[in-house]
């Protein structure tokens, strides 16, 4: 399984969630496209696949809101959108081919007729959901789930300038100036 889920991102890389086929990726892996189908099911199982198991399994959003869950290592320690947003650029800055894959499969998802334009409407109600549905500290004023909300989508737009320009710019920089826009010093002063 996790040689058919490696080929498949190596395929969408060059071609496109829509460029590539189950028989590219079985030619990749060396098996029949039954073989790939016993194991995905569908070209929209192998999206679901590749994104659970690389992108989704294991992401600094998702570990940084268990560890302050009651019992985590830093459930005494506030929740800051700043930090969670840093930790999310420090993890996709060592995972650029992956960070391309989702961003392809992402923006071929905008048509509604797209098979994993459903995946993606979810997945992003979900990740939204889950910011609003925590305590945030956040300055005097300042609604934390929507500043969670647009500090996601500052890094969305980030991550697909320094993908097209990898040489030219650095995520974790790049991010850092977009950081002292977003959340100034001094209002932010103690939630960065």
């Amino acid at each position: 399984m996790g040689q058919i889920i490696d080929a498949a991102v190596r395929v969408i890389n060059e071609r496109g969630f829509n460029g590539a086929s189950l028989q590219d990726i079985a030619d990749e892996v060396g098996i029949t496209h039954a073989g790939v189908l016993h194991y995905v099911h569908s070209k929209q199982g192998l999206l679901t696949l590749v994104i659970q198991h690389y992108y989704d399994s294991s992401t600094a959003e998702k570990d940084y809101f268990e560890s302050h869950q009651p019992g985590g290592s830093e459930a005494d320690k506030p929740l800051l959108v700043p930090e969670v947003c840093r930790r999310i650029v420090q993890q996709n800055a060592t995972r650029p081919e992956l960070v391309m894959v989702f961003h392809v499969l992402d923006a071929e998802s905008f048509s509604p007729a797209s098979e994993s334009h459903d995946y993606f409407v979810e997945r992003s109600r979900t990740t939204v959901d889950r910011g609003s549905g925590v305590t945030w500290t956040v300055p005097e004023g300042i609604d934390g789930a929507k500043a969670y909300s647009v500090a996601l989508a500052t890094l969305y737009g980030i991550e697909g300038r320094w993908l097209a320009r990898q040489d030219e710019i650095d995520l974790e920089e790049e991010w850092s100036r977009c950081e002292d826009v977003m959340f100034p010093l001094p209002l932010w002063e103690g939630y960065r």
